[in-house]
């Protein structure tokens, strides 16, 4: 998601609004994912203790890394999906089947951002939501103020201080709200780069230390573009006296 750099287009574009859904989809997502990885950590951390269920274990393995690929796909909502890798069982049996997937990082990386990040990044976005929504309310107002009258609760106010209870008033929270909202378009398209951010530093693989090594011995180097040399062959014509010299030169062969 590229947002345009001027804050006066920014929430004509569809920055904010993409924002504000990925979001928005983590209060009932990250708050679902929340509970089955934490059920499942607790049930894999009794089933480890126990032998016949140890084969549990893996079951709650599983049901982590499919909490995470989820994570891992709502990220298409702002930008490409967030990469993954897991260690492949390489030994046969239970016992290195259970080593290699409770001992993979990228498991201690899920339950992280899964469990222990959840709070933060629902306070994150429960805030940037609200920053976004109440100019988005304060801009509409003209359109339902009077229906606050009808229903018997507090007419055309906002919360007990600003009286909005004719069209004037409304029109003038309207025009404040419209001048904060951009201010408030760049504050929830922040704070979801933000929670993107910290998602990928989380659930993507760890960068090779030695990749860049890599990538250049991989490449091929300045000699594989130079031709090798070969020595052209020259023609020989025999002279009368047997000898044989190059043809247009004098010298013998």
């Amino acid at each position: 998601m590229r947002a345009p750099d001027s804050l006066a287009r920014l929430p004509l574009s569809a920055a904010p609004w993409l924002a504000s859904g990925y979001l928005a989809s983590y209060l009932v997502a990250g708050s679902a994912l929340f509970a089955v990885a934490t059920a499942a950590l607790l049930v894999g951390m009794v089933a480890s203790q126990l032998t016949v269920t140890v084969p549990l274990l893996i079951v709650s393995v599983w049901v982590i890394r499919g909490c995470a690929q989820v994570e891992r796909g709502r990220a298409r909502l702002m930008d490409k999906p967030i990469p993954y890798a897991y260690q492949d069982v390489t030994e046969p049996g239970l016992p290195a089947h259970i080593k290699a997937r409770c001992a993979d990082p990228a498991i201690v990386r899920d339950c992280a951002y899964l469990i222990l990040l959840f709070p933060l990044l629902l306070l994150l976005d429960l805030l940037a939501l609200a920053v976004w929504l109440v100019p988005l309310a304060g801009l509409t107002l003209p359109l339902w103020y009077e229906s606050v009258a009808a229903s018997g609760g507090t007419a055309g106010r906002i919360g007990t201080v600003v009286p909005v209870d004719t069209l004037p008033g409304a029109l003038v929270v309207a025009a404040v709200a419209a001048a904060l909202l951009p201010v408030a378009a760049r504050a929830v398209v922040s704070a979801a780069q933000l929670h993107l951010t910290v998602a990928r530093a989380v659930l993507r693989p760890p960068a090779d230390p030695l990749e860049q090594v890599k990538g250049v011995l991989a490449r091929p180097g300045p000699l594989a573009l130079v031709p090798s040399p070969t020595r052209t062959r020259t023609s020989t014509a025999s002279t009368p006296d047997r000898e044989s010299h190059e043809s247009h030169t004098g010298r013998l062969g």
